[in-house]
């Protein structure tokens, strides 16, 4: 059940990164094209790019996480042998289920109230829908993270030297 739920995961993420930073470099290519072709600069390209980067930036950051390729300083974990290991292993996806709490959805929920009558200069769209991809992906961090930590108690003690977070047996798959 979780390899299908991870699986799932990696897949809508994955295919909405793609879309997109493929939707970006388009959107990009036209204010390129409006500016120094026509001479006639797009408003309304700038607002879009800044959106999609927010979103892009924070899906991939759940992503990343997920898939345990995010930054990482494993040389006390690797130095470190049993339970003071596991400890460690338990450690990252612990922090990043008290930081998606705490920051990205407590955070994001009180920037969506304080935004929420405000509109963008030029498409005239709420200024939420910056805000409300905080407690969307920190709803996916958790939820990644809580894979992660299940990925840990699943390894028998004697195994887990060999199991890193980033490396659980199901990431990839």
């Amino acid at each position: 059940m979780m390899p299908k739920i991870r699986r799932f995961l990696d897949i809508f993420l994955g295919t909405a990164c793609s879309l997109l930073l493929f939707s970006m470099v388009v959107i990009l290519s036209w204010q390129v094209i409006s500016r120094y072709v026509f001479n006639d600069p797009s408003t309304y390209t700038e607002e879009l790019l800044r959106l999609g980067l927010v979103w892009l930036s924070l899906l991939g950051a759940a992503y990343s996480a997920g898939r345990g390729s995010h930054m990482a300083i494993d040389l006390l974990r690797d130095l470190s042998r049993g339970r003071f290991r596991k400890f460690l292993k338990l450690l990252v996806p612990i922090s990043f289920i008290i930081f998606s709490i705490y920051v990205l959805i407590l955070g994001g929920l009180h920037s969506i109230q304080i935004a929420s009558k405000q509109l963008t200069a030029v498409l005239q769209i709420p200024m939420s829908s910056f805000y409300i991809a905080l407690p969307v992906c920190g709803g996916l961090l958790i939820l990644y993270a809580l894979l992660n930590l299940i990925d840990v108690f699943k390894v028998p003690a004697n195994n887990q030297q060999n199991l890193d977070i980033d490396q659980s047996p199901n990431v990839g798959e």
